[in-house]
């Protein structure tokens, strides 16, 4: 598994009759920045949970940095940072408390990287972690999981409770210094608009399963809008392998098609549709398209 930082084969988890993970395959390459992107409920948080062997996998393979998260436990929270969507902290302590309480466990521990990050999104060291609000509470996760200098970062839902201005600080400068670093970031979010801006990598699940992964302008790539002139008193567009969304109403309509080619277009023309325009899409319409329903025909 040279060059790659987290590796996924056949990976399957249930919760009773639930699939929350199903059949998932995924590599991640070392030195990326790879957005994880899914709906609520999708399997992103099941994902890195078994990851960070918070959950034992149903069925399936995983290495994180060529460790086996049940048998290198130890050794995976040497290398691996972590901030949860959830998370949990000693409210009873006050940040500089925590800090240091935090820095015992890692022998590589950069104190002065932390203060760095503390001063750098204004936490005050001697506030009580409870009377944090929530977006300096996601800070403070963020500058723990950073100190002991970790190889990857995984962020589940990192900017949840963030405002504007901290979320695009966050995402752009402590991402970038990371990547700079040649460290791996792996980032579930549900902001796909904010992904798209910082991610090198891409890779959308549904319902557990992988629907497509790649760099950003692949993934953007693999979808396009076609606007379409009917003649009058044509029948609705039947069959288009891709389809996902028809707008419009009359003789002009907008597609939305996954895998859009000659044979897409084919078939638009063989139904006597007009090709007006091929449009590129943004990361954010692509993966509506990818995780939105096949439509073989006009709705």
């Amino acid at each position: 598994m040279n060059g790659t930082a987290i590796a996924i084969e056949g990976l399957t988890h249930r919760f009773g009759k639930l699939t929350a993970v199903d059949d998932l395959r995924l590599e991640v390459p070392a030195g990326t920045v790879c957005g994880f992107l899914g709906r609520n409920g999708a399997g992103k948080t099941t994902t890195i949970q078994i990851l960070m062997n918070l959950l034992k996998p149903g069925a399936g393979r995983v290495a994180v940095l060529g460790l086996n998260p049940e048998r290198d436990a130890l050794a995976l929270r040497r290398q691996v940072g972590y901030v949860a969507e959830n998370r949990v902290m000693y409210g009873w302590m006050r940040v500089r408390e925590l800090v240091w309480f935090t820095g015992q466990f890692y022998e590589t521990w950069n104190q002065a990287r932390v203060d760095a990050l503390i001063d750098r999104f204004g936490l005050d060291p001697d506030q009580k972690v409870k009377h944090l609000s929530r977006g300096m509470n996601a800070q403070l996760a963020l500058a723990l999981a950073l100190g002991h200098e970790p190889r990857l970062l995984v962020l589940d839902e990192p900017a949840s409770g963030l405002d504007v201005v901290v979320r695009r600080d966050f995402l752009e400068s402590i991402i970038g210094l990371i990547q700079e670093e040649g460290r791996t970031v792996f980032l579930s979010s549900h902001l796909v608009h904010e992904v798209e801006r910082v991610a090198d990598r891409v890779a959308i699940i549904e319902k557990g399963r992988l629907v497509t992964e790649g760099t950003v302008d692949e993934v953007k790539g693999s979808v396009k809008r076609v606007v379409v002139r009917m003649p009058d008193g044509a029948d609705e567009l039947r069959d288009i392998d891709g389809l996902r969304q028809v707008q419009g109403e009359g003789p002009r309509l907008l597609l939305t098609v996954v895998g859009y080619g000659e044979a897409q277009a084919a078939r638009i023309q063989a139904q006597g549709g007009h090709i007006e325009d091929v449009m590129d899409v943004g990361l954010e319409e692509a993966f509506v398209a990818h995780v939105r329903p096949e439509s073989g025909g006009q709705q």
